[in-house]
């Protein structure tokens, strides 16, 4: 990983450091200019619990001060009335394109992490982003794509067949077990993802009928043998036995039990429906008897899905809680009738669709959960109907459910979004050792914005919009948010690997 070298400032601070001499005094007496100063900011750092009004100097890529005493900077920002907090760490993101990524910007998202679905092969997908991304990036090593390449025999045929792992969900590869010989060969391919700097492995098992349990418990085993985690779209999402949401989660605990491996399940919101707050107590008592299991909820009542998935097999309703008034397009924007469901169930057309699954007590519940972090399970911006979580999930969280409603207070809520994050993957991600925190020698990913007009402007039906409040974002050490608005022909966005290759 190429990182710059540190300028004259950041030398002396890193020595008066070395020294046991206050960081700020040092520059004082100096009269050293760091790179920049945001004076007079509310600064919220979760790991040391500060909350309080401080001054917050940057040199190259990392933090050099917080501090009560004045600093001086080549470029000093005025900060006063702003919350400044670490970059936002999400987790869970499909998203891709420069496009997204700048709607992520301006929803306070530093580093963005394609952890449930993953990819292969993972050298390719790092270098194809190097030097090229607005906010740092890392994925998972994908089982469920991984599997089909080896279905198809590997090699040019197989990498060919891949593109987008998400294709391919819904191919009939994806519905035939593996072969005893195709099982040993993945466990391998999995390892070596790893190695390779895969963040763990992600799983995209709903999707794939044709996973087995005992490949998921291989999988798992996978995870623990490299000291990484698991990340997941559970087997099941119904309220109904059997295969429902409930057995599936029993799966995962038993696998993280019997392995000893780390386990995060995806989005439990949109898995387990009304019943999603009893699964988060499910695993909280299980981590109490040492089993390594988490999850994380997005912040909206909808999901998205495909009305030609096994998803909408008969019985949907039952299992999902939900009826055909609930789904609306993803093309019009319109609530479907039952004779629009059909023609869509039955057409070759787009088919998919926002399922109203949730009410705002079950996300509600959720949030108070002080184990469960929030990600955005966001992905690229498809226009005026798509998910308006791929824009304003974060904004959603604090202007909504902070500053509106009162769910969680605000530093609860910043350390969903920062360090919870961290310290999930710190283990095995040696960089969010750096993350996650707003404290001298961290990572220069930071966050300013206005706490009385922080929101998100992006909703159903209208979800192609930025978010409000976010005036300053930075990126190691560069500002891609700048008072407010987008910067041009930046890219500090740099690769987040696990231990392997770090």
């Amino acid at each position: 990983m190429i990182r710059r070298r540190p300028g004259r400032a950041a030398v002396l601070l890193l020595a008066a450091a070395a020294l046991g001499t206050d960081l700020s005094a040092a520059a004082r007496q100096g009269e050293v200019a760091h790179d920049l100063v945001y004076e007079g900011a509310r600064v919220i750092d979760p790991e040391t619990g500060l909350d309080a009004v401080r001054n917050i100097a940057v040199d190259g890529d990392r933090i050099a001060a917080v501090s009560e005493a004045a600093l001086k900077g080549r470029r000093m920002i005025d900060a006063r009335g702003l919350v400044a907090a670490p970059g936002f760490i999400d987790i869970h993101s499909h998203a891709t394109t420069r496009e997204a990524a700048r709607y992520q910007a301006k929803d306070g998202v530093t580093t963005r992490l394609e952890l449930e679905i993953g990819t292969w092969p993972v050298p390719a997908w790092y270098d194809a982003k190097q030097g090229r991304e607005l906010l740092n990036y890392g994925s998972s090593a994908g089982h469920t794509a991984l599997r089909y390449f080896i279905q198809k025999g590997e090699g040019a045929a197989g990498l060919a067949a891949l593109r987008d792992p998400m294709e391919k969900f819904g191919a009939k590869e994806a519905d035939a077990p593996l072969s005893d010989a195709a099982a040993q060969r993945l466990d391998i391919l999995l390892d070596q993802g790893i190695r390779e700097g895969a963040i763990g492995i992600g799983s995209g098992t709903q999707y794939t009928p044709g996973i087995t349990r005992r490949e998921m418990l291989d999988v798992t085993e996978v995870a623990a043998k490299t000291a990484t985690c698991l990340f997941t779209h559970i087997r099941y999402g119904s309220l109904v036995e059997p295969d429902s949401a409930f057995e599936a989660l029993q799966e995962n605990i038993a696998n993280a039990a019997v392995t000893g491996a780390c386990v995060h399940v995806a989005h439990i919101n949109s898995m387990a429906m009304r019943d999603a707050p009893f699964m988060a107590t499910l695993m909280r008592k299980a981590r109490g008897r040492g089993v390594d299991i988490t999850t994380e909820t997005y912040p909206w009542g909808g999901s998205v899905d495909a009305v030609r998935s096994h998803f909408f097999d008969p019985g949907w309703e039952q299992r999902w809680g939900v009826g055909v008034g609930d789904l609306q397009s993803r093309r019009t924007g319109k609530r479907l009738t039952q004779a629009a469901f059909d023609a869509m169930r039955a057409g070759t057309g787009d088919d998919g669709v926002i399922m109203h699954m949730n009410g705002e007590a079950t996300i509600a519940a959720l949030l108070k959960d002080s184990s469960v972090l929030v990600a955005s399970d966001g992905g690229r911006i498809e226009g005026p109907n798509g998910h308006p979580r791929s824009a304003g999930t974060f904004a959603h969280l604090l202007g909504h459910y902070v500053r509106e409603a009162g769910t969680l207070g605000l530093v609860g809520a910043l350390r969903k979004i920062t360090l919870m994050p961290a310290q999930r993957l710190e283990a095995f991600v040696p960089a969010m050792k750096r993350k996650g925190r707003l404290q001298p020698g961290m990572d220069a990913d930071i966050v300013l914005f206005d706490p009385q007009t922080v929101g998100t402007r992006a909703t159903y039906g209208d979800a192609a919009r930025y978010s409000d409040g976010f005036r300053y974002v930075m990126v190691n050490g560069v500002l891609i948010v700048d008072g407010g608005a987008l910067v041009e022909g930046v890219n500090p966005g740099r690769p987040v690997y696990s231990k392997y290759k770090s």
